[in-house]
């Protein structure tokens, strides 16, 4: 059984991973990760943008949607099995 802590640095890493993590290092100033916790298990995402990323005037990001990111991945991660079980992935070209 996993903590939270756990399923959050798989799921991050399993998204990265997905969108390939030199592209992730390389617009690491226009990616974004969040998390959400559920009752067994954690959803995580991280998208990229290529450009800029919307900013209000606090520097605050703005996002009605995570489809604002042209890439992104997503996966739900179960706190019993610890395993990445992707929701959505939209990945770069290679």
């Amino acid at each position: 059984m996993l903590n939270v802590e756990m399923a959050l640095e798989i799921g991050i890493n399993a998204c990265i991973d997905k969108l390939g993590r030199e592209f992730v290092r390389t617009h690491r100033d226009q990616a974004v990760s969040g998390f959400g916790e559920y009752e067994n298990g954690v959803f995580c995402f991280v998208g990229v943008e290529e450009d800029t990323i919307y900013k209000n005037s606090d520097s605050v990001f703005i996002l009605d949607s995570c489809s604002v990111f042209p890439y992104r991945a997503s996966c739900y991660v179960s706190l019993s099995d610890g395993i990445p079980n992707f929701v959505e992935c939209v990945l770069p070209t290679k």
